[in-house]
């Protein structure tokens, strides 16, 4: 995949992460109970990227004031948050990949670290974005007690599939937006297995 991701247009990176940070969101809109303040933050950004996608350019100001409540993240020698910020920040270090909820906040705070960082930047971003709804499914299927056979998951190559597929798309201008967020996936393969809490 890394060599297709080297073909992705600057101007489709973004719908490239959102595409990938989708799978985490959904599942953490459906079952944000309790953790209504994280959700909101989080939403915030992914609105923001959301309408950013369907202009085909982000307003630095916008995305300042959207992602400047939580990003850029600063960490010590041992991982923690120095001056933590916000309640994405403060319960960061607390949060179990065993609670679906707290997994999906891990790692949409993850993702949209790496999307920061790119537009700040201006470097290309998004290289192992891939890996988010992969890691989604791992963690689904071993709540399961499935590890073991989870490269031959129906779910899990139809993942493989749709990645490989987009990619040659996003090679080329487009007009994606919002509405084309599980492009080449099987919804209802993804909504096959459930996330069990331990």
């Amino acid at each position: 995949m890394k060599t297709e991701f080297s073909e992705v247009l600057q101007e489709n990176l973004l719908f490239w992460n959102m595409w990938n940070i989708a799978y985490a969101y959904d599942l953490l809109e459906q079952n944000h109970e309790g953790y209504e303040a994280h959700f909101e933050q989080l939403r915030e950004m992914w609105d923001f990227c959301w309408k950013a996608v369907a202009a085909k350019q982000i307003n630095p100001d916008e995305f300042e004031q959207v992602f400047g409540k939580t990003y850029p993240a600063e960490f010590d020698d041992e991982g923690a948050f120095l001056n933590p910020r916000d309640i994405l920040h403060q319960t960061y270090d607390d949060l179990r990949d065993t609670v679906l909820s707290e997994f999906c906040i891990t790692l949409l705070v993850g993702a949209f670290s790496t999307i920061y960082d790119g537009v700040t930047s201006g470097r290309r971003y998004g290289a192992r974005a891939g890996e988010l709804p992969i890691e989604v499914l791992y963690g689904i299927v071993a709540s399961n007690g499935l590890e073991n056979e989870f490269r031959s998951l129906p779910i899990v190559q139809d993942e493989l599939a749709a990645q490989a597929k987009l990619l040659q798309d996003l090679s080329q201008p487009n007009q994606y937006t919002i509405q084309h967020r599980h492009l080449y996936r099987h919804l209802e393969l993804m909504q096959s297995m459930q996330f069990i809490e331990q």
